[in-house]
């Protein structure tokens, strides 16, 4: 195998052409240079510079064994500074899993932000369920996820990056939409739309909570999801929604959202990921959402 300092001394002398100047360069003498380079040409096999008594010139091997070289030594030069922007999080990759109500409300902002600080690093956005966001961790496929629940699943690393107020979903002929900010409690005979019991979101958990908070018990005709089918169906007047306030910038023609001035409860998202695999590029973006994993 070619060592990197009889490469560097190859590349000088090729490049000077000049066993003088070369050794003068490498701060050697040129005998020790010259049984360099007899070194090398017996493990490459062949002569690698034409010598004359005045100079010396690469051979067509010499030429090929320099372009490599150049190559070779580019590399390891750069290898220590390329290993410490990894170590840093400055460059990697980041496979960032994410409900895709998130990408109503912060979600956008944040990659853009991180892009511009973090121009090293290479992103990969999958939108997943909830569900499939702690498989996704569990297996590696993904290094941190944007979670729309509640709390942190059992076993991971993770923190509350981000919460808002819940808002009516409507359809624009619900007798409450022609209120500016009706009550919970104005619906309690309207059909509701919820997210499946198990998406691992804990929307429909979070609706029979706010419900019983104003008196009543949902009466819901359909589980859907994602959450632009939901809304969908909110504007084909299939029934009303308990959404987050974010979901607004969906406009579905027939739609409404009204404020919910009785309910307190909000919905909250959380950075989460693997305690004992978080990357470095993974680390650095939970910073960037103003988290710092221990």
């Amino acid at each position: 195998m070619l060592e990197l300092r009889d490469l560097r001394r190859f590349a000088t002398l090729a490049e000077e052409c000049h066993f003088g100047r070369a050794a003068e360069r490498l701060r050697m003498g040129q005998p020790q240079l010259s049984r360099a380079l007899q070194r090398l040409e017996r493990q490459v096999g062949t002569r690698l510079l034409a010598r004359t008594s005045r100079e010396v010139a690469p051979t067509e091997a010499g030429l090929a064994l320099l372009e490599d070289a150049r190559r070779v030594l580019a590399i390891a030069e750069a290898a220590p500074s390329r290993a410490l922007r990894a170590a840093g999080g400055e460059s990697g990759t980041l496979a960032l899993g994410f409900s895709g109500s998130c990408a109503y409300a912060f979600l956008p902002a944040a990659i853009e932000g991180f892009r511009r600080i973090r121009p090293g690093i290479a992103l990969t956005l999958r939108e997943m369920s909830a569900a499939r966001q702690v498989e996704a961790l569990r297996e590696g496929s993904c290094d941190l996820c944007l979670r729309r629940a509640a709390r942190v699943p059992d076993g991971f690393g993770g923190a509350q990056v981000f919460e808002e107020p819940l808002v009516a979903a409507l359809p624009r002929s619900h007798p409450a939409a022609s209120q500016p900010r009706p009550a919970l409690a104005t619906l309690r005979d309207s059909p509701f739309l919820a997210f499946p019991r198990r998406d691992g979101t804990d929307f429909h958990q979070q609706l029979l909570d706010v419900c019983a908070a104003a008196g009543f018990e949902p009466r819901i005709v359909q589980d859907v999801a994602p959450m632009h089918a939901l809304i969908g169906l909110v504007g084909a007047g299939v029934g009303v929604a308990v959404v987050p306030a974010s979901v607004r910038k969906l406009r579905f023609a027939g739609v409404v959202y009204r404020p919910l001035p009785d309910v307190a409860e909000r919905s909250r998202v959380h950075a989460v990921w693997r305690p004992d695999r978080l990357s470095a590029p993974a680390r650095a973006f939970a910073a960037h959402l103003g988290v710092r994993p221990a």
